[in-house]
């Protein structure tokens, strides 16, 4: 299995880093719970979030945003790096690469600003790149919104 696993994250790799200035136009082929996206062979979770999976109250509620707004449509996929390198590829405690997904006309919507701002999705300190920390001011403004994850 760990070897099936990095066969993957280095297809990801492949695809992904050539362009890493523009990101890599690819296919969702699945949406599992709590933002983790399957992309052809290989695996992602969102860069910089905490999803809520399928055992809390929303969790369904964001698996089906998440699956509608992006399963089986082309994305740009970024994934986060300390290098510009495969080797470079920051991933999670399980194994998976971080990915940031552009969609919809130009990639004009970032799901990963999206979720924030609906509540759908809290900052993961562990996980949060230097360049992603406008992702609390999104944090907080859903918090004083009280929409999703924030609802009292």
């Amino acid at each position: 299995m760990r070897l099936y696993c990095g066969i993957a994250l280095f297809a990801l790799a492949m695809l992904v880093l050539p362009t890493a200035g523009q990101g890599s136009t690819l296919l969702v082929d699945d949406v599992r719970s709590g933002g983790i996206i399957v992309i052809g062979e290989s695996t992602a979770r969102l860069t910089g979030l905490e999803v809520p999976g399928m055992d809390h109250r929303l969790g369904l509620v964001i698996w089906d945003f998440i699956r509608h707004e992006i399963h089986g449509q082309r994305v740009r996929v970024f994934t986060w790096t300390t290098n510009d390198l495969a080797s470079g590829i920051m991933h999670d405690d399980e194994g998976y690469p971080f990915v940031t997904i552009l969609y919809g006309p130009n990639g004009a919507k970032n799901l990963n600003e999206i979720l924030l701002q609906k509540g759908y999705a809290r900052v993961d300190e562990k996980y949060l790149p230097a360049d992603r920390q406008h992702y609390h001011d999104l944090q907080n403004e859903a918090q004083e919104n009280q929409v999703g994850i924030w609802e009292k």
